[in-house]
């Protein structure tokens, strides 16, 4: 399963069954229309609500490929 980490206003949320790439461009395209854009993702653990992130200049935005980290961390000896 894939899964994107977003760091928004210092609050995780997550994206989840989509590609980083895909992700990175919907913000980088969202940026160069400099009009307000809103990625979806959830918000919460166990129970997901829906989360509406406002993509606007001037708003910090982290993406992190979670399964990437998932993959590198089994791949180091303990």
């Amino acid at each position: 399963m894939k899964r994107i980490e977003v760091i928004y206003g210092g609050v995780k949320y997550t994206i989840p069954n989509r590609e980083l790439a895909a992700v990175q461009k919907e913000i980088t395209d969202a940026m160069a229309k400099d009009t307000p854009h809103w990625l979806v993702a959830n918000s919460g653990e166990g129970i997901l609500e829906p989360a509406y992130l406002l993509i606007t200049t001037g708003i910090p935005v982290a993406v992190v490929d979670v399964m990437a980290t998932v993959s590198s961390a089994s791949d180091s000896p303990l």
